[in-house]
């Protein structure tokens, strides 16, 4: 199979300026911030009890807060929803154009990019990025989306037709068929168009809790693009912070302390529940006291195990976490 050709560099700078904008738009306005979690666990181990019971201690610390002034943002951007759509379907059309292009097709309308995307996949020969090449539910929502949304961008762009309700919804018509689509529906547009752009230029590692956020933003548009294979309804990140004490060290030297992680996610998911086939990502850092100071390894959300496992200093499958050395 052919290996897919295009310049990231060209998309990147095609997009550049939609990009920014809707990515200020999509924090301000919808308050997407999935590169941090809004709140952490932090967990102290103790002594076991006599019956093997882990006694430990935790509180809940929240680090984000919001303002007046970022709800005067919101108001005032609030008008700026149809915009926004707007700019999102034109950077998932150059993201459309840039994949055709690398095909050798280079129609100028959409109906003609959408005939070249149909020509090359009914043919077997159509060739994407990864992202999509490796996820084709993915790839069929992201061009079917494109599909539906067409005439109602055009719509908002061109020839009126437009509705903001109370409620934030945007009500848009095109040759007698309507649309409304709801806030929580607007925002998962933005946000998955952007995190597969992101990722397409490759200023964004997809994790499994990014994969989840886009896998439920497409979960939320699924009657616009009528693609099944999704199933996260509701992806959550968290931070887990977990202090050991020098009593619950294995091994001095090297450092040796045993963490059971299938009770820490039982923990974290009795903190932060989710919704019904909802799923929460988070990461681990563990705090080890030990009689020659202290060890800290921060496991990103993909790393984190299951069950009993050992983190030993040298050991090359955690090594890579460990983010402060013990001294001698």
């Amino acid at each position: 199979m052919s290996s897919f050709s295009g310049n990231v560099n060209d998309l990147a700078d095609a997009i550049s300026y939609e990009l920014g904008a809707i990515e200020f738009v999509r924090v301000a306005l919808f308050g997407h911030k999935e590169t941090r979690a809004a709140e952490s666990l932090y967990l102290r181990l103790g002594e076991k009890s006599s019956d093997g019971v882990q006694k430990a201690s935790a509180r809940i610390t929240a680090h984000i807060t919001d303002s007046m002034s970022q709800e005067g943002v919101r108001n005032a951007l609030s008008r700026l929803r149809p915009l926004a759509f707007s700019a999102t379907f034109k950077m998932q059309d150059m993201i459309a154009e840039w994949t055709l292009r690398a095909n050798a097709k280079n129609g100028w309308t959409f109906k003609n990019k959408l005939k070249d995307y149909d020509d090359l996949r009914s043919t077997h020969s159509l060739v994407e990025a990864p992202l999509f090449a490796k996820q084709q539910h993915l790839s069929r929502a992201f061009w079917e989306l494109y599909r539906f949304f067409k005439d109602y961008r055009g719509t908002v762009t061109h020839s009126g037709g437009v509705v903001l309700g109370g409620d934030g919804a945007i009500e848009i018509v095109y040759e007698g068929k309507k649309i409304s689509l709801t806030e929580a529906e607007q925002g998962s547009y933005l946000r998955g168009v952007c995190l597969i752009a992101k990722a397409l230029i490759g200023v964004t590692h997809l994790d499994a809790y990014l994969l989840g956020l886009i896998d439920s933003d497409f979960l939320m548009l699924q009657k616009y693009h009528g693609q099944k294979g999704f199933s996260v309804k509701d992806a959550r990140v968290e931070c887990l912070t977990v202090e050991v004490p020098t009593s619950r060290v294995t091994s001095q030297n090297p450092l040796s302390v045993d963490i059971d992680f299938d009770e820490l996610r039982n923990i974290m998911e009795g903190a932060f529940p989710v919704k019904a086939n909802g799923h929460l990502y988070y990461s681990v850092t563990i705090k080890v006291n030990s009689d020659r100071g202290e060890a800290v390894w921060s496991l990103p959300i993909e790393s984190v195990p299951s069950g009993l496992a050992t983190l030993r200093e040298g050991d090359s499958k955690f090594d890579g976490f460990l983010q402060l050395s013990l001294p001698g």
